[in-house]
């Protein structure tokens, strides 16, 4: 019997955490011998390159057309029903997956700790995603953090429908770049400097404020480090600012978004993460492939990332802690110590083993 091909259904195919995902299950999906074709539905085709080296086919014809136009092209190319496993990544895409599919014929992953309809009325936002694990054959959680929200948020039915599969991540896979280019960093030549990194969206789920304001208090304590921010986003003016009036300026520098994750962590000698909630956070992942200590709030998953009694977590929000915990770790023994709990922990993060249990839960949800 001819194996069937796997249709992932995602929003963007646009570098994000959830996109980098879709790349390392591509990736080991047709290594086990499937098809995979990829459907995005806005955006650039900034991973389509990377995608069909895998093997992957990517699907284009409905993306940046209206969504009522979407309907009707999706069901177009999923005319052969049974030829496809249909998986749906973040909302839009889950959201066209059911009403295009039949009940129980597909599948979908939800990412994030956050409202179905972040920008919505929350009321709305609960019906649709009530309406979408209803007709799901069922629901992967990225954590559990993402499963106990969506719980204690009424955005499913039952907890039955849902399995925590956690992301997967190879660091000697040649999609994360085992060497990676060299990231040239401002100012990293000043004499002894400490090079303070972090990585995500200038959004307000990132908790810059907490961030730099612990920045400019450490750096009333010590004038070594230097603080690097990946990222853009529309709060980039405000933080600049902020950076202006806590008078850190000198010492900040926001470098945009980048393709070289790895080359930007080999750069820096500490990894910060102040965000208030994450559904998983793979640059978490991302830190520990290239053996970095790493600083992080203390919630949502981020704890199943790092282990719940991880030495490097802080109070969300908590500006004295944070500040308490950058005076410890720019000295090199705590670097060190942070560096030895996280020794083992990509172990439990591996691609093979998050396949795996999605490969199983395809035929637990008879689409396989």
């Amino acid at each position: 019997m001819k194996k069937k091909t796997i249709l992932h259904l995602i929003t963007t195919i646009e570098r994000g955490g959830a996109e980098k995902q879709l790349l390392v299950l591509v990736n080991q999906q047709i290594l086990l011998g499937f098809q995979v074709e990829v459907v995005y539905l806005k955006g650039a085709s900034e991973l389509q390159v990377e995608l069909e080296k895998l093997g992957a086919s990517v699907r284009s014809e409905i993306a940046n057309q209206s969504f009522f136009r979407q309907i009707f092209g999706f069901h177009g190319l999923i005319h052969d029903r049974g030829k496809y496993i249909v998986h749906a990544h973040l909302p839009k895409s889950e959201l066209l997956a059911a009403l295009v599919c039949r009940k129980s014929q597909f599948i979908v992953t939800r990412h994030n700790t956050e409202p179905f309809w972040p920008k919505g009325p929350r009321i709305f936002s609960t019906f649709i995603s009530l309406y979408v694990t209803f007709k799901a054959a069922g629901v992967i959680a990225i954590s559990q953090a993402v499963s106990q929200y969506l719980l204690d948020n009424h955005e499913i039915l039952s907890k039955n429908k849902i399995k925590v599969i956690r992301y997967g991540f190879d660091p000697k896979s040649e999609l994360n770049l085992f060497n990676p280019p060299i990231f040239p960093l401002p100012n990293a030549e000043k004499p002894r400097s400490i090079r303070i990194g972090t990585i995500g969206r200038l959004v307000p789920q990132k908790d810059y404020p907490t961030l730099l304001n612990a920045f400019s208090a450490l750096l009333k304590i010590d004038s070594r480090p230097l603080l690097y921010i990946i990222g853009d986003g529309f709060l980039g003016r405000e933080l600049r600012q902020l950076c202006v009036e806590l008078n850190i300026q000198d010492n900040v520098f926001f470098l945009g978004k980048t393709e070289n994750v790895l080359g930007f962590l080999d750069s820096i000698d500490l990894f910060v993460l102040t965000s208030k909630y994450e559904g998983f956070g793979l640059v978490l992942l991302e830190a520990m492939s290239r053996e970095k200590p790493i600083v992080a709030a203390n919630n949502s998953a981020i704890p199943e990332v790092l282990g719940e009694n991880y030495s490097g977590l802080f109070q969300t929000s908590n500006q004295g802690e944070l500040t308490l915990k950058l005076v410890s770790t720019i000295q090199l023994e705590t670097r060190l110590e942070l560096k030895k709990e996280l020794k083992d922990r990509l172990e439990l993060f591996t691609p093979e083993k998050m396949t795996q249990n999605t490969h199983a839960y395809y035929i637990e949800k008879a689409l396989l």
